[in-house]
């Protein structure tokens, strides 16, 4: 699991590379919530690479989503393979955390 991090004006950009199960979220947990929570920023988080979401990982977004949350930024999710997706759609991740079909969708949501 790899990660890179990139601003889009105000927003915080996460692309999330490889698979989030647990040695991958041993690797990037305490960095990708660091990069994100201290300064409250709005982020997308880019799923496009990631090939399997694990429950540990799933623990990961909402936990830094719910810490995000009380510095008053948000989270939104895109890109999401189909696979992922249906993760996603199994597990209700998204009435948690938004999810787009874009990064400029994502944007926007954080944005309205």
């Amino acid at each position: 699991m790899e990660m890179k991090f990139s601003d889009l004006g105000s927003v915080r950009k996460v692309a999330l590379i490889g698979r989030l199960d647990t040695a991958g979220v041993d690797r990037v947990e305490s960095q990708f919530g660091a990069a994100i929570v201290p300064g409250g920023h709005n982020t997308v988080v880019d799923l496009s690479q990631v090939t399997f979401l694990a429950s540990l990982g799933i623990r990961m977004l909402i936990s830094t989503a719910r810490s995000l949350s009380r510095k008053g930024g948000k989270i939104v999710m895109y890109g999401a393979s189909p696979a992922v997706m249906k993760i996603i759609d199994t597990t209700a991740l998204q009435e948690i955390i938004p999810v787009a079909a874009t990064e400029q969708e994502a944007v926007a949501m954080l944005s309205g």
